[in-house]
């Protein structure tokens, strides 16, 4: 059917290469050169890539790149023939022609993907050159003037030669170039611009062997339309087609880049993980970026625990200075003395021991912030190693330097030619080792020449026989004096058994020789000091002294060949232990010991004795010498001393064990005493029943007291007091201290006062509760014996050792009684018992706590001048956690509506009042059903809501919420947990509750609004933001006085915006807080501890939110005490619960603006003149009661009704410890002050108490 396609010589004319436009023929070429290069480029990404999806990409993104550029240059080449251009084109053609183009330039594709033989390159260059003539010949057909046109068969069959052969060569080159290992680029360039020529020479071949009719004008049509858009079209065709090829190219690049990525961290980060050595980064400020499990293994710490704190916390303190001052020198002026070379230095283990490492400091030289590598090579092991050979090499030295006599070594050839000589030859001959060793024949010399042949024959025959040997002869010393030696060696033999050289030793024995005269006189100076008998081999004896004749009480004739067990007891015990001695004594060993012997009437005797075996020359045992001494008097002198030892422990021990089981025993009653006390004092009596209740309740009081005493001494001196080692702040353990007694030493006109030294480190670590209980024991001490002046604590700290030094102005103690003022129940005398009271345990109980904490107490005084105690204890410097400034923030947030969740109004309270302060719009909740409703009802952006309420708690609630937001399709509102626990669990619940985020209380302003961000940047609200709020600055507190020790004022004022909503806050606190003492007492009494537990939790959150830190601490242990049910410990805190309320009412008084020097104590309301004369008159009432040693309940109660229950604190404590001269001291107080002010005003400073 093509047939009419071929030409016809009489009717048609070649093609004229003058009907072709060169511009148009050139780019056409351009287009088919860098499609083909492309498409090569493309499939060079294919098959360096890792996934399929990738290779797939590449290929087809390639394809339609070569498809496309060999469809465009096949119409630009059209369009530069003048018969085509003067036509026009099948779009439907056009469009199918590029199928061709396409599915040859697939294959292709695909086939460069791999290596192949030439018979499928072959294969794969026809049937491109196919496809692209399929592609050429169709685009002809769709031309106007294909009608027209005919072919010359062999221009037909040259095109498609060469197409196929350039395609061929193009398809080989770039295989060969690949396989050569050209660079990529070279490769896809020369085999691009062949695979290229081939479909642009197959076009142009083509297009040579065309034929047009005779006598039709090939010219220019001026009427025909302009090809030129038809040539862009075509060229943004082949635009877009190499924008997409870009594309992908980029594509798989950055896709075959981020995975090359992922891979080579993944490999850094194995490689990081599985090194042996610990690799720390750090930062420039010394902040700790990454921790390899090897340094976890090396130093004990985890990553986690690690992480973002400073890398001197794994340095001893004597290096951590120097440390950052190394970086920040190397950051400033670049000196390098630490990076970049190793070093042996100690790293801090986790557990406090030091851990010898060898450190190298490498900069990472990368843009941002500077970081460090440091890697640390545990050399713990090369130093053991290195310790032991030199040890090793030590002991051999030492060894042949402290070996008796000369050491040698002679050749194995002749006994006189000597290898090594140690440094006593020259001793031993006058001749140092270096000349005898020089001159071989000297040493030959030295022997006498009488002794000469006996030493031969014993060194040879020893060698012989391959035994040690043995020989004594004479030496002749360099001055002429002849020296007694005797030489032992032995033969050193190799493999072959082959005689190497023979090893020895030269002993003097000029001296044993002159010693053997003496030897007589001594043996015959120990039969006469002690008592001496032999035996045989066997046991018998063979001879003995007088002296042990006289006493055993035998004559010789009666011991002379009996055994020996005629002296031991008659019991098989006996009878096998001498046994088992007698085998080591034949065996040549030494045995002495101390035993029970029997005479010849049966006595029996303490003896020490000793066996010493008598060897012969060749060190065997000959007979056996016993000696003996009578110590039988020495022997019942120490039996009697060990027993009264005993004795003594046992009834110490018995003393602490009945302590504590009476102190146990006797709690049980004195509660129900107590417990039924108050219950009778809660119901209508008499005033008689009354006075007679409440002289029993403040006895049990007294006595339950006098029995926490005791317990503690007991259990400390059974040693079940366990310490508990945490960092804790100095400072706040002496502040706490002091402010708990400052009011009853400023009651009795004491100045109390705090000195700590500058070089006191801020954090210590240690037991702070126990250092808190010495302190308080000594301090009251202190406050209790002193009449006026001052009690000053001292607090010092120097080579690792915190002083705390008591002085007072007190009574002081007499000089006799100073050695016993630490024993149990010990005081000066009976009338400071009398007078002052107390049980006499308290410096038993410091002394006690104080050893047990590694530490000494000791005291000096003098009688009326004061006393002074000093307690040193060794406590390393604790680790400073970081701590931000309380009004700095880092977050900024557009106004909110924040629906604010606590059952305890003060927290309410501050919520509304801090969020307010930063402009936003605060609801308020108080249980978690009200939360609940008020979501369901209101839209907020926020929702902060407390973790432990009644009825339903905030864990309930958050998921009831998330519930209800599920259940009615309405969005997640971001819920932020508060709670004063930091425990790990409390936040998994949060979470698993459905919460977004998690605060602390007390809070912390810059925390809870960076948490606050960082939960709406994951939930953003649903109000638009607008701009962000600053909070209002906090008023100054400059104008007031304001105690430190009671509250944190920075916490408090950054918290609540200013002094007065604080005082505010305060005034409401302490309202509601009134009786809470006594209903804590009664539920102690009760025994409800989750009672006990919730209210105090309650305060103690309110407290801290108020700056109140002592009083919440006081409170955290309370609560601490109450979840372990220890009443023992929760009661004492009782009375220092209402010392700290009355400590915060003092200080709420003192930092009122109309508060003066004159009247620090001023009250709101005053005092009547009836009242003024009610009041001094039960104090006189009382005042008489007291120095009867009694107590007048009605006058008491009329004081505690008209004063207020500040100015009564110390006069209750007196009275419940029956210390009544205190007492009355307090009450001529209170009545002078009384009168004082009813002289000076019409009215008197002291109110009554509402």
């Amino acid at each position: 059917m093509w047939i009419h396609l071929l030409t016809d010589p009489t009717h048609h004319v070649p093609m004229q290469w003058a009907w072709m436009d060169p511009l148009l023929v050139a780019i056409s070429v351009i287009v088919a050169v860098c499609s083909a290069s492309m498409a090569l480029h493309m499939a060079g990404l294919a098959r360096k890539a890792r996934r399929a999806s990738t290779r797939n990409l590449a290929q087809a993104s390639g394809a339609c790149c070569l498809g496309g550029g060999i469809w465009s240059m096949h119409f630009i080449g059209m369009l530069a023939f003048t018969p085509c251009a003067n036509g026009s084109f099948s779009t439907l053609l056009s469009t199918l022609s590029a199928l061709p183009s396409l599915l040859a330039a697939a294959w292709v594709m695909r086939a460069l993907q791999r290596p192949a033989p030439w018979p499928r390159l072959l294969l794969s260059g026809s049937l491109f050159g196919a496809g692209v003539a399929a592609m050429h010949f169709g685009g002809m057909a769709a031309s106007e003037a294909a009608s027209s046109i005919r072919y010359a068969p062999l221009g037909l069959l040259l095109a498609v030669v060469v197409g196929v052969g350039l395609a061929t060569a193009g398809l080989a080159l770039h295989q060969r170039l690949l396989q050569a290992g050209v660079r990529l680029r070279t490769t896809t360039m020369l085999s691009g611009a062949l695979l290229g020529l081939s479909v642009s020479g197959m076009h142009y071949a083509a297009m040579g062997a065309i034929h047009w009719p005779v006598g039709d004008t090939v010219a220019p049509d001026p009427l025909a339309p302009n090809y030129w858009p038809l040539v862009l079209v075509t060229a943004a065709v082949c635009l877009a087609l190499g924008l997409l090829a870009l594309g992908v190219n980029l594509v798989v690049r950055w896709s075959e880049l981020f995975a090359q990525i992922r891979r080579s961290e993944a490999r850094l980060r194995a490689v990081v993980d599985t090194a042996v050595d610990g690799i720390i980064m750090i930062e420039g400020d010394g902040r700790i970026c990454a921790f390899n499990p090897a340094a976890e293994r090396l130093l004990g710490w985890s990553a986690a625990e690690v992480l973002g704190r400073n890398v001197s916390m794994l340095m001893p303190p004597t290096e951590q200075q120097a440390h950052d001052g190394y970086l920040q020198r190397h950051l400033r002026t670049g000196a390098t003395s630490i990076i970049g070379s190793g070093r042996e230095v100690h790293a801090l283990h986790k557990e406090g021991e030091q851990v010898a490492v060898r450190l190298a400091v490498g900069r990472v030289l990368t843009e941002g912030p500077p970081l460090f590598v440091g890697f640390l090579t545990d050399i713990r092991q090369r130093r053991a190693m290195e310790a032991s050979l030199r040890h090793s090499e030590e002991q051999h030295r030492t060894l042949i330097s402290n070996i008796p006599g000369v050491t040698f070594r002679r050749a194995g050839g002749g006994i006189w030619q000597p290898l090594f000589l140690s440094k006593p030859v020259e001793t031993l001959t006058g001749w140092p080792a270096e000349a005898l060793l020089s001159q071989p024949q000297r040493m030959e010399g030295l022997v006498l020449p009488q002794d000469i042949p006996g030493l031969t024959e014993a060194v040879y025959s020893a060698i012989d026989a391959g035994v040690a040997y043995s020989h004594e002869y004479r030496l002749r010393h360099r001055d002429g004096s002849v020296r007694w030696v005797r030489e032992s060696g032995r033969g050193v033999y190799d493999e072959d058994g082959q005689l190497r050289w023979i090893d020895g030793v030269l002993i003097d024995h000029t001296e044993t020789k002159a010693r053997n005269a003496e030897f007589e006189g001594t043996v015959t100076a120990i039969n006469r000091a002690v008592a001496v008998v032999e035996y045989s081999l066997d046991g018998h004896v063979l001879h003995a002294n007088q002296n042990f004749l006289d006493m055993f009480g035998y004559s010789l004739d009666e011991v002379q060949g009996e055994h020996y067990h005629l002296f031991c007891l008659d019991t098989p015990q006996c009878h096998a232990e001498t046994a088992r001695m007698w085998q080591q004594l034949q065996r040549g060993d030494f045995a002495s010991l101390e035993c029970q012997a029997r005479v010849k009437h049966g006595e029996l005797l303490w003896v020490q004795t000793t066996f010493s075996p008598i060897l012969d020359a060749g060190g065997k045992t000959l007979r056996i010498t016993q000696l003996l001494t009578d110590i039988t008097a020495s022997r019942t002198l120490s039996d009697a001393l060990l027993q009264a030892k005993e004795k003594a422990e046992a009834a110490a021990a018995a003393r602490s064990t009945f302590l504590a089981n009476m102190s146990h025993e006797i709690r049980t009653p004195m509660n129900a005493i107590i417990g039924f006390s108050e219950t009778l004092l809660d119901t209508p009596l008499g005033a008689t029943q009354q006075r007679y209740v409440e002289t029993v309740y403040r006895s049990a009081r007294s006595m339950l007291r006098l029995l926490n005493d005791i317990l503690d001494t007991a259990k400390l001196d059974k040693g079940a007091v366990q310490l508990e080692e945490e960092d804790f702040v100095v400072a706040d353990v002496c502040h706490l201290v002091v402010g708990t007694l400052r009011i009853q030493a400023e009651k009795k006109g004491l100045h109390l006062l705090l000195d700590i030294q500058p070089q006191v480190p801020a954090y210590l670590r240690g037991d702070a509760l126990r250092i808190q209980q010495v302190l308080t024991n000594l301090m009251g001490n202190a406050v209790k014996f002193t009449e006026r002046g001052h009690v000053l604590l001292e607090v010092g700290y120097h080579q690792g050792m915190l002083q705390l030094r008591v002085q007072d102005t007190g009574i002081g103690i007499a000089q006799e009684k100073l050695s016993h003022i630490f024993d149990p129940f010990a005081q000066a005398d009976a009338s400071t018992t009398r007078r002052y009271g107390g049980t006499g345990l308290g410096t038993t109980i410091s002394r006690q706590l104080t050893q047990l904490m590694g530490g000494q107490i000791s005291v000096r005084s003098q009688l009326g001048a004061g006393t002074e105690f000093l307690v040193q204890l060794p406590l390393p410097a604790g680790q400073a956690p970081e701590r931000r400034l309380p009004a700095a923030h880092s977050a900024t947030l557009p106004a909110l509506r924040i629906l604010a969740v606590d059952d305890v109004p003060q927290n309410l309270e501050l919520l509304q009042v801090v969020m307010q302060r930063y402009g936003h719009n605060v609801a308020l909740a108080h249980d978690g059903h009200e939360a609940v409703r008020l979501r369901q009802t209101q839209d907020f952006d926020l929702i902060l809501m407390d973790l432990q309420m009644p009825h339903m708690d905030g864990l309930e609630a958050a998921r009831s919420i998330r519930h209800w937001e599920a259940a009615h399709g309405q969005r997640h509102m971001p819920i932020i947990a508060l709670s004063a626990s930091v425990l790990a669990q409390d936040r998994q619940n949060s979470d698993a509750a459905g919460m977004d985020g998690f605060a602390t209380k007390p809070l912390e302003l810059p925390k809870l609004m960076a948490e606050m961000a960082r939960v709406l940047s994951e939930h953003p609200p649903a109000t638009p933001a607008g701009a962000a709020l600053q909070p209002a600055a906090p008023a100054s507190t400059s104008a007031y006085a304001l105690d430190g020790s009671v509250a944190d004022w920075d916490a408090g004022l950054a918290l609540w915006g200013g002094i007065e909503p604080l005082r505010a806050a305060w005034t409401r606190f302490l309202g509601e807080q009134h009786g809470r003492t006594q209903e804590l007492r009664q539920r102690v009494q009760q025994g409800d501890w989750e009672a006990i537990r919730t209210t105090v939790h309650r305060m103690r959150g309110a407290a801290g939110n108020l700056g109140l830190q002592p009083l919440q601490a006081l409170l955290a242990q309370m609560e601490h005490d109450a979840q372990h049910q220890d009443r023992a410990a929760l009661e004492p805190h009782l009375p220092q619960l209402a010392t700290a309320l009355a400590q915060v009412e003092a200080l709420l008084r003192a930092s009122a603006p109309a508060a003066t020097p004159a009247a620090p104590a001023r009250a709101a309301a005053t005092l009547s003149s009836a009242q003024q004369s009610q009041a001094l008159t039960a104090l006189r009432a009382l005042g008489e009661a007291l120095q009867q040693g009694e107590i007048a309940n009605p006058a008491l109660q009329a004081v505690q009704q008209l004063l207020p229950a500040l100015e009564l604190v110390a006069l209750l404590e007196a009275l419940d410890l029956f210390e009544f001269e205190r007492a009355l001291e307090c009450v001529r107080t209170l009545s002078t002050r009384l009168e004082t002010c009813v002289d000076d005003e019409p009215h008197a400073h002291l109110a009554p108490q509402p």
